[in-house]
């Protein structure tokens, strides 16, 4: 007789544990002039998938991107890395989407990945484009220590050629200088304070927008469009005062121009960037916030004028404004089924203002009905005047699984 022997392992520490996260959500936006539909890509479906075993864990976002007037799609692997988890920190390594500053959503410290402008009305992550990259924390005590190594510069996504697009962009992406752009670095120190939270950080690269940044004479005056080199000192603060949240945050931007051409119109320049909020929630599920954003230009060396000059790197509203103000508010009902919301945004130097509602609602596990108006006003001159046209309805559905 012939004795089988089984041995029997824990097929979780055998196999690992798999989890997953996604949605499906079709939508559409209509322009409230004429109740035309806006044909812009949109995220139709997202999909977030792990594994881990022991220390270690691999970690995938990816969406589909598709656009309704012409049925196209595009396949995005958003991020896409490998984590390791030792007793003093962690360390990922591939293409990742990093997250630094205390804002919500204007964070002039954050500058590790470029923008993706088809979705620069999405919050944090969701307007960002993934770089491949490695990153290492270090925890010791009530520090921790981030650094971040880019090998390869990545520039912003723009909507070149899409006239849907509230923004002017060229038809076609302009060609860039014949250079290499380089390796990036940051770090980030952060620590706590009493009831405050804190970080100091530093960062070393490229614009995430090319600018122009001299002419060639030969074989004819044409302008030379590239990454300007720049560096960003950071500090950013949260605190916590009764039932008040308090964030604040600052960039000092140091830029120059390397690149050799025959005419320079900027050679260095030097800016900075802030932006402060104030939180308050009250015990019926009321949150009220206010938010103020900055920008001022310190020092400019070359042919360009304050008024030419644009920032490459920062917050993307700072294209907006010199100075803005926000106010959002938020309230659910129905053991948060429905959530309704409204924030407007005014700049305090120009007569332009955007006000947008909404309202979310979610009949059962899993569905989500979505609805919201965005209305951009402003006197001629003005970006937001330019952007009347792409006043809109959007209407969606989400399915989370």
């Amino acid at each position: 007789m012939k004795k089988v022997i089984c041995f029997i392992f824990p097929i979780t520490t055998l196999l690992g544990q798999i989890n997953y996260t996604g949605s499906i959500k079709p939508g559409n936006m209509y322009r409230l002039l004429d109740q035309s539909e806006i044909s812009l890509p949109f995220r139709l479906a997202e999909a977030e998938v792990g594994y881990s075993l022991g220390d270690f864990e691999i970690k995938t976002n990816s969406a589909l991107e598709y656009r309704w007037s012409n049925n196209e799609n595009e396949f995005q692997l958003r991020e896409a890395y490998l984590m390791w988890y030792p007793s003093w920190g962690e360390v990922k390594v591939g293409k990742q989407i990093h997250a630094w500053g205390a804002v919500d959503g204007n964070n002039p410290t954050d500058n590790l990945n470029p923008y993706d402008y088809y979705y620069m009305f999405l919050p944090g992550a969701e307007r960002k484009v993934g770089t491949v990259s490695g990153s290492l924390k270090y925890y010791w005590n009530d520090w921790q220590f981030e650094g971040v190594f880019i090998p390869e510069h990545e520039g912003n996504r723009f909507p070149f050629g899409e006239t849907a697009f509230p923004l002017d962009f060229p038809m076609s992406a302009p060609k860039l200088m014949d250079e290499e752009p380089g390796s990036e670095f940051g770090f980030r120190l952060q620590s706590t304070l009493g009831s405050s939270d804190f970080s100091i950080s530093y960062f070393d690269g490229r614009d995430r927008s090319f600018t122009p940044v001299g002419y060639n004479e030969l074989p004819n005056l044409m302008p030379s469009v590239f990454y300007r080199k720049t560096s960003v000192l950071g500090f950013d603060l949260v605190s916590f005062i009764g039932d008040f949240t308090n964030r604040f945050e600052i960039g000092y931007f140091s830029t120059e121009n390397d690149t050799e051409v025959d005419s320079i119109t900027i050679n260095d320049a030097s800016y900075i960037q802030f932006a402060g909020q104030v939180e308050y929630s009250t015990e019926n599920n009321i949150m009220l916030s206010l938010q103020i954003i900055g920008s001022e230009i310190l020092e400019i060396d070359g042919t360009t004028t304050e008024d030419e000059f644009q920032p490459g790197m920062g917050t993307p509203f700072a294209s907006f404004t010199n100075l803005g103000l926000s106010f959002s508010l938020s309230v659910n009902y129905f053991d948060d089924a429905l959530e309704l919301m409204g924030n407007t945004f005014i700049d305090l130097k120009d007569s332009q203002s955007m006000l947008g509602v909404s309202a979310k609602y979610s009949p059962m596990d899993n569905w989500k009905l979505n609805l919201s108006i965005s209305k951009f006003m402003g006197e001629e001159g003005t970006q937001f005047h330019n952007m009347e046209d792409f006043s809109h309805l959007k209407v969606g559905l989400e399915y989370h699984f």
